[in-house]
């Protein structure tokens, strides 16, 4: 195993905490890094998990089949980036998916740039949302998540001020 490789004896650890302790292992990997499992049966069902949650973005093999021990390398797969246009039309999605949740409260948000350097996207809040007590938790929890969500690539949404 690699320098990017996490080792959990699944065997050592009480059942309630083996998938909680994966997925903070999981979360914390970096791209073509490695989580090698070993329990003391075979872990499908984690693998029907990691499906649902993170399909074509991870490979699972298996080192060891038993009887006595299952040993298993997840592999977390570099993840596509999208660029140019490509990226454009999904934070646009991204927005268009915001923007009625904004409109409904008088407010609404204008793509300004996405610097692809930093994979940050640069957004103006118009109408009621420029100025509101509430932008940047809107900023965060709103329009940066559902970016995320569309468009996994970037990094960040910063808000940029509005001339008046």
């Amino acid at each position: 195993m690699s320098g990017n490789a996490v080792k959990l004896d699944l065997r050592i650890m009480s059942v309630f905490e083996r998938h909680p302790r994966i997925f903070d292992e999981w979360d914390a990997l970096p791209a073509e890094g490695v989580l090698q499992i070993i329990n003391d049966h075979d872990p499908k069902p984690l693998h029907y998990q990691l499906e649902g949650e993170f399909k074509g973005k991870f490979a699972w093999d298996y080192v060891e089949k038993g009887p006595k021990d299952w040993v298993v390398n997840i592999t977390k797969l570099r993840p596509y980036e999208a660029k140019g246009e490509e990226l454009r039309a999904k934070v646009a999605a991204a927005l268009s998916n915001v923007r009625p949740h904004l409109q409904a409260d008088g407010g609404d948000v204008e793509l300004v740039e996405i610097d692809e350097a930093r994979m940050l996207v640069k957004v103006k809040l118009v109408g009621a949302c420029n100025g509101c007590p509430s932008a940047a938790m809107t900023l965060k929890s709103g329009v940066e998540h559902t970016i995320k969500k569309f468009a996994p690539e970037i990094k960040g949404v910063e808000a940029v001020t509005v001339n008046r």
